[in-house]
């Protein structure tokens, strides 16, 4: 209580510094509000990034493998009609080895292979080679010779890019 010397009491002192405390509390309180909505929004932006950088990265991921896919067909489109030309490839090893027009065939031949390898078409080589069954199907077996080598490549094996089109039908050595 604000007296003068007098013994007066003056009530304006006190109510002012009541007034300013209540403004202060409200000041504060503002700030404390403030401080609320900026740390939710704080968690929300935290949470928001987390939350795009996510869908960014599977959308990435999704690109790539479509992208992949697309490539791996585009590879192989013409796998189905390569395959369908091997038993025309087979005639011709068969008219070379026969002798019937050497001369005329293997040149065909080779103009063939030639063409469907700058499609990925690539022979397996087959003839002295240990046994791998990815690549060889064995269709008779010997005594002569190493154990597990192929002597003799009675069909020819392919690959387009890298994957067996045809296994190599191959007699084997066994002891």
């Amino acid at each position: 209580m604000s007296y003068n010397n007098g013994g007066d009491y003056y009530p304006i002192p006190q109510e002012l510094k009541k007034s300013r405390e209540r403004k202060l509390m409200s000041e504060v309180s503002k700030f404390k509000n403030l401080d609320r909505a900026l740390e939710k929004a704080t968690k929300d932006l935290s949470h928001y990034k987390d939350l795009y950088t996510r869908q960014r990265a599977e959308m990435e991921n999704y690109v790539k493998a479509r992208d992949r896919e697309v490539q791996s067909l585009v590879k192989n489109a013409n796998r189905d009609l390569i395959r369908n030309i091997l038993p025309a490839i087979d005639s011709m090893d068969s008219a070379i080895i026969s002798g019937k027009d050497p001369e005329v065939v293997n040149p065909l031949k080779d103009q063939t292979l030639k063409i469907l390898s700058a499609y990925g078409l690539k022979p397996i080589d087959a003839k002295g080679k240990k046994f791998d069954p990815y690549l060889h199907e064995v269709v008779a077996v010997a005594d002569n010779g190493e154990e597990g080598m192929v002597l003799e490549e009675v069909q020819k094996g392919y690959t387009l890019n890298g994957e067996v089109v045809r296994s190599s039908k191959v007699i084997v050595s066994k002891r």
